[in-house]
């Protein structure tokens, strides 16, 4: 008999506001970015010095709640609960840290021209009413996008600007029935830029060669150019910038073309079969770089990199994870 499964979906929406809220939502951003360098310096220095520090968010939404009624006023202009809540990624890293320091770091800072701004919601700080989502403090602006779920129940998100335009990644959770498992199974074999089954069907990924081309293009054009400079202050020339958002909205194509291909293998796969068995194969080991050392130089270094990039493009884990929920 089947049973419900409780799972989460992120929907991605395109905000529509006016250019006061648009300002509205950079200066949110802005502020819990300075909030968060607040606290990580000064935790940094606590570490340094004493050896310890309180990095519990408990203890960070006690001195947020200080330094904004004392100390930085401005602060008391947005969402205290919006600010407070995006220190909590900070007490996850400290313990990943103290978990495993040697493959975990400390939180880093954000740099203003080298972070894309963005800021989290959860619950009961944001309300979506049909087309309209509502953020404490900021009031309601206007969304596009399609749900397949409009039933499920938002439970958290985050606000994120994208090469000049603002989205909402809402988290919905789902409630699934799950189907009866039959005996209808096929294997899955990943190839260099296709993927083939078992019954004779290969998918090839999509041919995305003018784009990288372009892309190349767009990063000669910003190592030609004065660029930014972090411990100088400056944000680079207009030509600068100008080239490095053609460059990232080309990155931002080539990444949703090949998103869009594994959301179609991986739906026809699933609407086929109920089992799938991948073929298990280290990626990690297969594409490390073959240059090798100064006193042992790797051979063929220039075809092993080629091969490296076209195994990474054809996004063989991102299939696989796709085929995973689904």
């Amino acid at each position: 008999m089947a049973s419900a499964i409780k799972t989460y979906r992120t929907i991605r929406y395109r905000i529509h506001t006016t250019r006061y809220k648009y300002s509205q939502l950079y200066q949110i951003s802005g502020a819990c970015r300075f909030v968060w360098n607040y606290f990580v310096g000064r935790l940094r220095d606590e570490y340094k010095s004493t050896g310890r520090s309180d990095w519990q968010f408990k203890e960070l939404s006690r001195q947020f709640t200080v330094l904004r009624r004392d100390e930085v006023k401005w602060l008391q202009q947005y969402s205290c609960n919006i600010i407070r809540f995006s220190l909590r990624p900070i007490e996850i890293q400290y313990k990943k840290f103290f978990k495993d320091p040697k493959h975990n770091g400390l939180p880093k800072f954000k740099a203003k021209w080298h972070s894309a701004p963005s800021f989290p919601i959860s619950t009961g700080l944001f309300k979506i009413d049909g087309e309209w989502l509502h953020i404490q403090k900021l009031g309601y602006v206007r969304l596009s996008g399609h749900n397949p779920y409009p039933d499920a129940i938002p439970k958290s998100g985050t606000i994120k600007e994208v090469c000049g335009k603002w989205y909402a990644y809402i988290v919905y959770e789902v409630i699934k029935n799950d189907h009866e498992e039959t005996s209808n199974s096929v294997g899955l074999d990943r190839n260099v830029g296709q993927v083939a089954l078992s019954d004779g069907r290969v998918f090839h990924a999509p041919d995305t060669t003018e784009l990288e081309q372009r892309k190349k293009r767009y990063q000669r054009q910003m190592a030609r150019r004065e660029g930014s400079n972090r411990k100088k202050k400056t944000k680079g020339s207009t030509r600068y910038r100008t080239a490095r958002g053609f460059y990232r909205a080309t990155c931002k194509n080539i990444k949703h073309i090949k998103n869009d291909w594994h959301h179609q293998v991986s739906c026809t796969i699933a609407a086929d079969y109920d089992e799938v068995y991948i073929e298990d194969l280290n990626i990690k080991n297969m594409t490390k770089s073959a240059k090798g050392t100064v006193d042992n130089p790797g051979s063929n270094v220039k075809a092993k990199s080629g091969l490296n990039r076209v195994i990474l493009d054809t996004g063989w884990y991102n299939l696989e994870r796709k085929l995973g929920y689904k």
